[in-house]
């Protein structure tokens, strides 16, 4: 294995195939995602600034040397690709895509929204999702998967499928699928935490190397070991986890709030037109 960066070729280091993906994604999004029956832009800029952050997102972990660095030398660093990938990039293509669109697709077919409901469903998307990420970091399965690049794709394809499975309760756009109150979105925020946890605590206080594929790589970076390396990838996904949910959970209050100052503004204008009907001469 190469011993530097430099001895990897221009492709390599910056793959053509992400990039021609994101070009493609984003001329899907803006010639037809994002317009209506009529042709009109249906997108507001918060969809539009959300697929233009998760493009980018993805380009930065996937069309750079990171995904050199992450697959081949650092723990720390695919770890880090890995809190991008399921913990940003996949709720931000669920804010992205407009809620009459989504409408579209999912009344097309009875059958499509009940397999989409089903997979949807609160408890099932958390316990999916976390189960098969707490999964992939089991050692001989995780270098089964790096070691196998059709085991790998699959499985990362499965787990992205599942993140934006797990995320669609809490951020869900289509307000007749909007089935969990606020108190309850964020109790599933914190079990997603929670359930979380295991997997980053084994790699974090593991005192032996876990992964095969980390073992005996080249060391780029003399100051941190191997075994460093390794519990620097679990404080990642941790710090990654508690930073975004937390984010997530100032998104919640912050819109319950703007709902009880509308429900309590409602109630005053109520208030105020009863009052003017039982005595209009205090008009």
């Amino acid at each position: 294995m190469p011993t530097s960066l430099s001895e990897f070729s221009w492709s390599e280091l910056y793959p053509p195939s992400v990039y021609i993906i994101s070009i493609l994604l984003a001329i899907l999004y803006f010639r037809w995602i994002i317009k209506g029956k009529d042709g009109s832009n249906i997108a507001t800029k918060w969809n539009i600034a959300a697929m233009i952050s998760s493009i980018v997102l993805y380009i930065a972990i996937k069309g750079t040397p990171i995904q050199i660095l992450g697959h081949h030398y650092l723990f720390s660093v695919h770890m880090a690709q890995m809190a991008v990938l399921y913990l940003m990039i996949a709720p931000l293509v669920i804010l992205a895509v407009p809620e009459q669109k989504w409408k579209n697709w999912l009344d097309r077919s009875p059958l499509i929204l009940s397999v989409f409901k089903a997979l949807t469903k609160p408890l099932i998307a958390l316990l999916v999702f976390n189960t098969l990420f707490s999964f992939y970091h089991i050692p001989i399965v995780f270098d089964a998967a790096v070691s196998n690049v059709f085991l790998h794709y699959t499985y990362h394809f499965v787990l992205i499928v599942t993140a934006f499975t797990m995320w669609w309760p809490v951020l869900c756009p289509v307000k007749e699928l909007d089935t969990l109150s606020d108190i309850k979105k964020v109790g599933y925020v914190f079990a997603n935490g929670v359930l979380m946890t295991p997997a980053c605590a084994l790699i974090m206080f593991a005192d032996y190397q876990l992964y095969e594929a980390y073992r005996n790589v080249p060391q780029l970076y003399a100051a941190m070991t191997p075994s460093e390396d390794q519990h620097v990838g679990g404080v990642t996904m941790k710090i990654f986890q508690e930073v975004i949910y937390a984010f997530v959970l100032g998104l919640i209050f912050f819109r319950w709030v703007k709902k009880e100052r509308a429900r309590d503004k409602a109630d005053l204008e109520m208030i105020k037109s009863q009052n003017n009907r039982l005595n209009p001469e205090m008009k």
